[in-house]
């Protein structure tokens, strides 16, 4: 029986723990995880860069307070969640103003949630951005290594293959694994 992981990192060329989140960045844009936090199932995704923001538009009343970091976190997580125990819905709706919907989220997590749930939700957001950040560095080293190749080819200025036909061109590439 074929070992899963080495297909999965020949189809796409990713190893396995990050081809998911690489196809994610690639064809969604953005990355999601789903966990549980004391009997609870969360779902949160990556923010678009309207949506990280807006974080700040949220957290600015309390700038240059004691509590700054704790409203931009507070805000980053209302922004960043996607369902809570299979509910999106979880936070009333307030109308399609994106402005409004983000405040509302914000005030709905910064007077419904404890410090400890709060906590433990950014960790699992942090580690998301840092899924997507190790992804990005997959994707620039593999789009470089696939150049290098692609450059390196001994015959590369050899032959033309322009003019040639599909079949013509088959023939050319087959002969040269060989």
């Amino acid at each position: 029986m074929e070992d899963q992981s080495f297909v999965n990192e020949v189809e796409d060329g990713f190893p396995e723990e990050v081809s998911e989140d690489v196809d994610g960045l690639l064809w969604l844009g953005y990355l999601e995880d789903e966990f549980e936090f004391c009997g609870h199932e969360f779902v949160i995704r990556t923010l678009r860069l309207e949506e990280e923001m807006m974080t700040g538009l949220l957290a600015k009343e309390y700038a240059e307070s004691m509590s700054e970091a704790k409203a931009l976190i507070t805000a980053q997580i209302a922004m960043s969640l996607i369902a809570i125990d299979g509910r999106e819905d979880f936070c009333p709706a307030i109308g399609p103003n994106k402005k409004d919907h983000a405040r509302a989220r914000f005030n709905y997590i910064s007077s419904n949630w404890f410090e400890p749930t709060l906590a433990f939700v950014y960790s699992k957001y942090a580690d998301l951005i840092e899924r997507q950040r190790t992804c990005i560095r997959e994707m620039d080293f593999l789009s470089r290594e696939s150049l290098n190749t692609f450059m390196d080819s001994p015959n590369f200025l050899k032959k033309k293959v322009d003019s040639q036909t599909t079949g013509e061109i088959m023939d050319i590439l087959d002969s040269e694994q060989d």
